[in-house]
């Protein structure tokens, strides 16, 4: 690892350091109207960007989507196990299975709309200004969650020596990469034109 890698991975460290914070603590409140991450929404394990940026975000949105969609339904089948449970052994915990039965319900309803926006290709300016807005939405959160990753990794790096501070350092490097390449795709030029003007 060069000494201008470890430097920038400590400098982004430092300049992390509040946001993390804020997501550990639970202050940072996430995108209003957005599928946040989560048990259910967990980081993109890939992100292929490949050919027109917007296209490939795009892409990658609809499958983060589709998964954590996935996700919420396996879940809303649990919360019947439980639910079916609770009424025939806990009556006291019968209002909070209904609640959270109810919730998933929501998320959902909200995801799949989400989805239906994501593949929407109509050619209406306020149904792409939409699309435009919720993946950049989503684009941010996926940026911020790397860069808390990569602060993660960075630290470990710090802490630990030989083998493993090289493999945190690595990662670190891997993943401040790859918020860096986003954090530009978000600026390509088929992202800013899109939906600019009516």
């Amino acid at each position: 690892m060069t000494a201008n890698r470890i430097t920038a991975g400590l400098r982004r460290a430092l300049m992390e350091t509040a946001l993390c914070g804020l997501f550990a603590f639970g202050l940072w409140a996430g995108p209003a109207g957005a599928a946040q991450l989560g048990p259910y929404f967990p980081i993109p394990n890939s992100f292929n960007t490949g050919g027109v940026p917007r296209e490939a975000l795009l892409n990658i949105q609809t499958k983060w989507l589709q998964d954590g969609l996935d996700n919420l339904k396996k879940a809303r089948a649990e919360a019947d196990a439980e639910l079916e449970k609770a009424k025939a052994g806990a009556p006291d915990q019968v209002a909070a299975a209904e609640e959270k039965a109810k919730k998933l319900d929501e998320q959902i309803a909200e995801t799949q709309e989400e989805l239906a926006l994501s593949e929407n290709r109509s050619a209406s300016h306020e149904i792409q200004k939409a699309r435009k807005r919720k993946l950049l939405l989503h684009l941010n959160q996926w940026i911020n969650e790397l860069n808390r990753l990569a602060t993660e990794q960075m630290k470990i790096a710090i802490l630990k020596d030989g083998a493993e501070a090289q493999a945190a350092q690595n990662r670190n490097y891997q993943l401040s990469e790859k918020a860096d390449e986003l954090e530009k795709l978000k600026h390509d030029a088929s992202m800013e034109d899109w939906a600019a003007t009516k």
